[in-house]
């Protein structure tokens, strides 16, 4: 699949939510985060600007983002744990 955004440079934008419940659970910051989306092994596109980003970083997680290219934002909104690699 053809990803619209440079990691590098797209800003990495978790909600407060995401944040808060997740990226604290894990340990985790911006770089942790960047680096787990640099590696991610499945990107799937469902809808116009929404994204599932599978990732194997700690455990298989699947995180939900949206992308916006006027802002080059990606805003991590949920996520999902378990699961196998497929």
């Amino acid at each position: 699949m053809n990803i619209p955004w440079d990691i590098e440079t797209v800003k990495l934008v978790p909600t407060k939510h995401f944040a808060r419940d997740y990226l604290q659970q894990w340990g985790w910051d911006t770089n942790d985060l960047r680096e787990a989306i640099r590696q991610a092994y499945k990107i799937e596109q469902c809808g116009k600007t929404k994204y599932e980003l599978y990732i194997q970083k700690s455990g298989y997680k699947k995180i939900i983002t949206a992308y916006y290219d006027a802002e080059n934002k990606l805003i991590c909104i949920s996520r999902a744990e378990g699961g196998k690699r497929t």
